[in-house]
């Protein structure tokens, strides 16, 4: 089934937020490949683990720590490059994964 909707980003602050997040967008017909859950913490990602096709990111790992020392970004918004975000959401959505936050958000047409 193609998805004709637009993208989405959403926000959680807790595990259950990004649970019910996550149905909400497969609801909406959006497909599970095409969704990315971004956060700094690895064990917020636990509970998606059981669905490969999910894409769950670590971000601000020792990678992106890595290019962070050249570039003089932080590691999280090094992480955050790789995705198709503006340079504002890049910079809005670093801040609060930083703070604890859980960023999830969907590619249409890949």
């Amino acid at each position: 089934m193609m998805n004709e909707q637009n993208s989405q980003i959403e926000v959680a602050h807790t595990r259950k937020e990004m649970l019910h997040i996550l149905e909400s967008m497969r609801l909406k017909a959006f497909q599970i490949e095409d969704i990315h859950i971004i956060a700094k913490d690895p064990s917020k990602l636990e509970d998606v683990k059981w669905d490969t096709d999910v894409k769950t990111h670590e971000v601000g790992n020792w990678v992106d720590q890595f290019k962070s020392w050249f570039t003089g970004e932080s590691a999280v918004t090094e992480g955050l490059k790789r995705f198709d975000l503006t340079e504002g959401q890049t910079a809005y959505y670093a801040q609060l994964v930083e703070l604890g936050a859980v960023v999830l958000f969907t590619e249409c047409g890949t």
